[in-house]
């Protein structure tokens, strides 16, 4: 009898065990399960965030390694700093997911040098990242990423959509305009398949990577409405440049500049377009010079304008007046120099003093 209950009591304490034991390995394998339900379902987000200073432009060169183009990237930087703004260029080797998921904000102009194509999901920009399924799948889970592929034969890359935009760039792009030198580049497509490739496919129009960066506080998107080849794409964009930043013309005027002065793409037919249509008066935001005088610093305002600016542009002064006097971050040091005529003198004095 006595034997009877010590095991009775010895399986009642095995039972309790075991059920505490299951108990635990439930609680682990829920707890385990809701963390990877979080990570696909709830991303995080990029936190210090960096941000740039005043009139800089972003030019993200994914395609600096397969299809170089160097006078492409020095006529572009000559045509902004005359403009009195500063370029950073961001070649293939940095433009990866995480670079995007970090990309500073700030930025008046960013420039897409890159291969982009679409699929049903929308229109996607292609980084230089070589695919790998193992890799970022809450975020292919998402449809943020999906592997692209050019028309080269070269392996699939990560590109980014809309949603990837929406998630970890918001409010990246405050009064920004986006050039998407890729096909498809204008983010206003949808194609039919499921993989984003670069061919020629049958497509609805609708914003959607445009959109999404519209939402992120873009003034402006402009890219091709459909395939485009990469050499026409170069000499355009460089006549949007011209057009944008030493013109000082609006959206909807410097893309139909370009569109006057060079045509459609030779060989696809793709023309420049830009969303949204009700910001086709946007311009490009360059912020007023800071000068130095001898007394104090002088915010340009109504002493050195936007008109003197613009004339000085159209002069051929500005350029020589930024190179010369070495244009940084906080502004100029000119001693003496407040009005018009002072502004004017330093320009001509400075051409001997220009670097070779």
């Amino acid at each position: 009898m006595r034997r009877e209950k010590e095991s009775l009591g010895l399986s009642s304490f095995r039972r309790i065990l075991l059920s505490r034991t299951f108990l635990a390995v439930v609680l682990v394998m829920l707890v385990a399960i809701g963390s990877i339900s979080i990570c696909f379902l709830y991303p995080m987000r990029a936190t210090n965030v960096p941000r740039v200073g005043a009139n800089r432009v972003a030019i993200v060169d994914a395609l600096s390694v397969q299809r170089p183009n160097l006078e492409f990237e020095s006529t572009a930087i000559g045509y902004l700093t005359s403009a009195g703004l500063s370029v950073d260029t961001y070649d293939a080797s940095k433009v990866t997911v995480q670079f995007m998921k970090s990309f500073p904000m700030g930025y008046v102009l960013v420039i897409f040098r890159v291969h982009s194509g679409t699929s049903r999901h929308g229109v996607f920009y292609f980084t230089s990242e070589r695919y790998d399924e193992s890799k970022y799948e809450p975020e292919q889970f998402r449809d943020e990423l999906r592997p692209g592929k050019d028309y080269e034969g070269n392996p699939a890359v990560f590109a980014f959509g809309s949603k990837f935009v929406d998630t970890y760039l918001q409010r990246r792009f405050q009064n920004a305009i986006i050039v998407g030198m890729g096909c498809f580049g204008a983010g206003t497509s949808y194609g039919a398949g499921e993989e984003v490739t670069v061919q020629a496919v049958e497509t609805e129009e609708g914003p959607n990577l445009a959109d999404a960066f519209y939402r992120q506080g873009a003034a402006a998107v402009i890219g091709w409405d459909s395939l485009v080849t990469l050499e026409f794409s170069d000499r355009a964009t460089l006549e949007l440049i011209k057009a944008l930043a030493l013109q000082q013309l609006t959206v909807r005027q410097a893309t139909e500049k370009v569109h006057a002065d060079m045509g459609a793409d030779p060989v696809y037919r793709s023309e420049l377009t830009f969303y949204p249509q009700q910001n086709g008066d946007r311009t490009l935001l360059i912020r007023p010079l800071q000068i130095q005088t001898r007394t104090e610093a002088t915010t340009v305002g109504p002493l050195v304008s936007s008109t003197l600016m613009l004339s000085l542009t159209r002069a051929g002064l500005l350029g020589r007046f930024v190179v010369a006097l070495e244009l940084g971050p906080k502004g100029v040091r000119v001693p003496g120099v407040v009005g018009y005529r002072d502004l004017r003198r330093a320009c001509k004095t400075s051409q001997s003093r220009r670097p070779p």
